[in-house]
């Protein structure tokens, strides 16, 4: 079956590779790859999706709620010739009233006769596209301009393991996978930064073999960021659940801390995440929607509650009218304080991994999942949005209820180094602080050591010396205190700022590693395939949102891995430059 061109909206049928972007109720989505209903294999996806949950939406009018722009129509003024790439970087940047949409992986597409030629940008070394923020949200006069790292051109990386701090106005990206024309995929060992106020982009290289995607989510805690990284493959660990990565952006030091609660089945495969703060933020949870291994695709929801490290089930595989079911290589993005948006991704048949991805015709691209009330829903309300409450199964283990109030400041057997001890102190400081000036019977919903009335009434004399002596009282408490601390410290043995990381899983018959890639579908190439997928389909590296694919080579110019895209092989000797040279 063919037509002369795929119809964006009518022929949707998988969408993956993407990034999204939320602006109050309403979300962007950009980039990636799209698999149209009527014809073969992948092709590229130009086009720009705009999600309006302004309103009261239901499941079965998401295509009226999202608008494919195919011209610079306005408000929007989409260029058309914007880059079609995969995992890119797409961010906001409130104070300088701009959008960036930097990076991202090449796509591969063998079919760019599907859409027409005008449409088709993969991507430009050296090159990123912004765009104007106006009143009401709108994204508009979308341009291209250059980017350098190191005075050179980054050749083109994608990661959705990226997070940007609207605070401090600056990005991050963790590893990634670089894309040749050829389809030979590396993996990279960076962190990339990029500071909106400046301009300025830097890489920085961590102390991990290769990092392969996975997702990334950031706190503020003293007034920096602090990252969160996990899943993917990391030193060869592939989508262990038990083990998170923590980058502290003030002493540029990367830590290592083992999960505890009930652990997700481990999936390297792309899922996708999201991060919302307890109403006092006593406690954040990352939500982890989806993902697969390499048998078996998963729907569930999941919650890691910071700083505990605790995992939590919200919700278990569930396949209805309304639910994404299992799939991998979604988005995920938190809208109206309490909402799970999924967008896109591989819903396959049967939660099998190398199924042929059941089609999401006529832009039927979004879900949502309700995390106040632990359900998928048919219906996204409209108005002024409810507060997100912490689950109940969340709070029951780490403590407080679900306006906050959150008991467990650290994991339950003490953070597994010293440092990480300080670098989430913010929250055991909140901990031990009592609210006050709370009124009308409230319970502890304040702001602690908020500063009292100037009217109130007055403190006595006697109250005023008693006062003194207990304060000289504590001085010397805390004196004895620091002389201890001091003396114990020096008895102990200083932890490594980066420990070396637990073995890599073992393979139970001895073989070769499972595969790593991004799964796609295509004929088996029996002349290099190592591990074979079903005789109809090979697995090919998950898709690079969020995903497991990145690589050993640093920006700029290190030498990578090189990988085959549609098997995984050992690294050969054919190395491909991550950077070219920024003209003179």
């Amino acid at each position: 079956m063919s037509r002369t061109f795929a119809d964006p909206v009518r022929d949707t049928c998988s969408l993956t590779g993407h990034a999204g972007l939320v602006i109050g109720d309403v979300m962007y989505i950009q980039g990636g790859r799209m698999i149209y209903s009527g014809f073969e294999g992948f092709a590229q996806n130009p086009y720009l999706r705009v999600l309006n949950l302004t309103g009261v939406v239901r499941a079965q009018d998401i295509p009226d709620n999202i608008i494919t722009l195919t011209d610079d129509r306005q408000p929007f003024a989409w260029n058309v010739s914007a880059q079609d790439t995969r995992s890119p970087m797409f961010w906001l940047d409130e104070t300088g009233r701009k959008a960036y949409l930097a990076l991202g992986a090449e796509v591969d597409v063998g079919n760019a006769t599907y859409i027409p030629e005008r449409n088709y940008n993969p991507g430009r070394r050296g090159k990123m596209w912004t765009a104007d923020l106006l009143d009401g949200g709108i994204l508009s006069n979308w341009v291209e301009t250059d980017i350098r790292i190191g005075n050179r051109n980054p050749n083109l990386i994608g990661t959705g393991a990226n997070w940007f701090d609207r605070q401090s106005r600056t990005g991050y990206a963790w590893g990634g996978t670089y894309i040749d024309g050829a389809e030979i995929d590396s993996t990279v060992n960076q962190l990339i930064t990029f500071n909106a106020s400046t301009g300025v982009w830097t890489n920085d290289t961590t102390p991990f073999t290769e990092s392969v995607s996975g997702f990334m989510e950031g706190i503020i805690l003293d007034d920096r960021p602090v990252l969160i990284t996990g899943l993917g493959v990391t030193n060869d660990q592939e989508g262990v659940m038990d083990t998170m990565r923590v980058y502290d952006t003030r002493s540029k030091q990367w830590y290592s801390q083992r999960t505890n609660g009930q652990l997700p089945p481990n999936r390297f495969w792309t899922g996708c995440s999201t991060i919302v703060p307890a109403q006092d933020q006593s406690s954040y949870q990352i939500i982890y929607f989806g993902g697969a291994n390499s048998s078996v695709t998963f729907g569930d929801v999941w919650s890691l509650s910071i700083p505990s490290f605790t995992w939590t089930q919200l919700a278990e595989n569930v396949e209805s009218s309304v639910s994404a079911g299992p799939r991998y290589a979604p988005t995920c993005d938190l809208m109206k304080d309490h909402y799970l948006v999924v967008v896109g991704g591989n819903h396959v048949e049967r939660a099998y991994t190398y199924a042929f991805p059941q089609c999401d015709r006529n832009s039927n691209l979004a879900w949502f999942f309700d995390l106040n009330l632990l359900e998928w829903t048919s219906q996204v309300n409209g108005g002024t949005a409810d507060t997100y409450r912490v689950p109940a199964p969340v709070y029951s283990a780490i403590g407080g209820g679900a306006e906050g109030g959150a008991t467990l400041t650290q994991p339950p057997g003490g953070f597994d180094q010293n440092a990480l001890a300080t670098v989430f102190a913010p929250f055991a400081a909140r901990a031990t602080q009592s609210p006050t000036g709370t009124s009308g019977g409230g319970t502890g919903g304040g702001t602690p050591g908020s500063p009292e009335s100037s009217s109130g009434s007055s403190i006595s004399g006697g109250a005023i010396g008693g006062i003194v002596v207990g304060a000289i009282a504590i001085i010397a408490l805390i004196g004895v205190g620091i002389w201890f601390f001091l003396r114990r410290r020096r008895q102990q043995p200083r932890d490594l700022v980066t420990p070396l990381p637990p073995p890599p899983p073992t393979s139970t018959n001895g073989a070769a590693q499972p595969d790593k890639g991004y799964i796609g579908y295509a004929s088996v190439n029996h002349e290099t395939a190592e591990l074979q997928a079903p005789p109809h389909h090979v697995a090919l590296r998950p898709e690079l949102h969020g995903d497991s694919a990145v690589y050993n080579a640093e920006l700029p110019g290190s030498t990578p891995n090189d990988y085959r895209r549609d098997v995984y092989e050992a690294p050969s000797g054919n190395n491909a430059p991550l950077l070219q040279e920024a003209p003179m």
